[in-house]
């Protein structure tokens, strides 16, 4: 177990955000996570209690007065199937495939997201390689629903391990019981605060085959592999691709990713937006939209960003990336908190001030 105090977090956090918090502490198995909660010792850290993956989709607004926890669990096994022992892969290792048809797959929550989705295209398995790219760890993948390209991390979810810091007791939870929808989940909801993820079952598959219906990912998986059988590697290094066309790399330019929820609105809503559209582009101008149901649409947010001029704007340290209107950086590296709320705040009022339409985080505030 790792124990710091005033620790800097500017290295914590892909925002760059220059912060600290009172105490750090850093577990490596589910015994020191339990450790960490037992009576005689929690009142020994600073409170509140916050847990972080990788920092990546987040936006610390000042200085945290508690303990930040990170988890250090980082293993990824084959779930053994009856009768067998499970097989563990060290983390980024090159091992043997995992079988034929479907298998479960763990991970710890500490496992980086994209290492876990190169495990397993090296295997040939089928699951994650459209969310291949995002920042992050698994646990935190888990928390925050990640999606992108046609997938939610819920598709390939088979059930997640918790501490539960109220019993003391570690406790799965089936898709069902983590309630999933856009962005969120009952770790950011009802039991927010209650379970830290320490591992992760997925569903995966050595012949279900790619998702090539959202966007151009067919039209791009094609121009790069060809006609030929698809494998998960080919399909994973065309959204890498794509991601690094679009997305600043957090190592070179700060920033959380998608900064805003697409908006889901009434029909009535949409209508709005598409007259907006028409007038200004003409008559056989569509805009991008994506059915949502019951009578509601999902409205890129990027969309209605850029109609509002911010595409590549900069506002003293922060700004708006120039391939991407979704995410907003810091742009020189010294930006504060304030300045992104800032342009956070002028951004959100534009786009109700033109459409309307109300935009909403979804980078977690801190």
């Amino acid at each position: 177990m790792k124990i710091e105090y005033n620790k800097d977090l500017t290295r914590l956090n892909t925002f760059g955000m220059k912060v600290s918090c009172a105490c750090y502490v850093e577990f490596g198995s589910v015994g020191e996570l339990a450790e960490i909660y037992k009576e005689s010792e929690v009142r020994k850290f600073p409170q509140p209690f916050f847990h972080i993956g990788g920092g990546s989709n987040l936006l610390f607004t000042k200085d945290f007065s508690g303990t930040v926890f990170h988890s250090a669990i980082r293993f990824i096994r084959v779930c053994p199937r009856s009768g067998e022992q499970a097989r563990a892969f060290p983390s980024g290792s090159v091992g043997e495939a995992a079988g034929s048809g479907c298998c479960e797959v763990e991970a710890g929550s500490g496992v980086l997201w994209d290492d876990f989705c190169s495990w397993c295209s090296d295997r040939g398995l089928w699951g994650p390689e459209n969310l291949s790219g995002i920042p992050g760890e698994v646990g935190a993948a888990a928390v925050q629903n990640i999606g992108a390209y046609g997938v939610e991390v819920k598709d390939i979810v088979r059930k997640v391990r918790c501490f539960d810091v109220v019993t003391g007791e570690e406790r799965w939870l089936s898709v069902k019981d983590c309630r999933y929808g856009y962005r969120d989940s009952v770790f950011k909801d009802t039991a927010k605060g209650r379970y830290v993820v320490t591992s992760v079952v997925f569903r995966l598959s050595e012949n279900s085959g790619p998702r090539l219906d959202y966007g151009h990912v067919r039209k791009a998986v094609a121009e790069y592999a060809g006609t030929g059988p698809l494998t998960p590697s080919q399909v994973r290094k065309t959204i890498l691709e794509i991601r690094n066309s679009k997305l600043p790399d957090p190592a070179v330019v700060g920033s959380a990713g998608s900064f805003f929820k697409n908006p889901v609105v009434p029909k009535s809503s949409y209508d709005i937006v598409e007259n907006y559209a028409k007038g200004k582009y003409g008559q056989d101008y569509a805009v991008p939209h994506f059915d949502a149901g019951s009578g509601f649409v999902k409205i890129p947010a990027a969309w209605l960003i850029e109609q509002c001029g911010w595409k590549g704007y900069r506002e003293g340290n922060a700004g708006v990336y120039e391939n991407q209107p979704l995410v907003i950086v810091n742009a020189t590296g010294n930006a504060t908190p304030d300045e992104i709320l800032a342009l956070e705040r002028r951004i959100t009022d534009s786009v109700r001030n033109l459409f309307g339409i109300t935009l909403h985080p979804e980078v977690e505030h801190i």
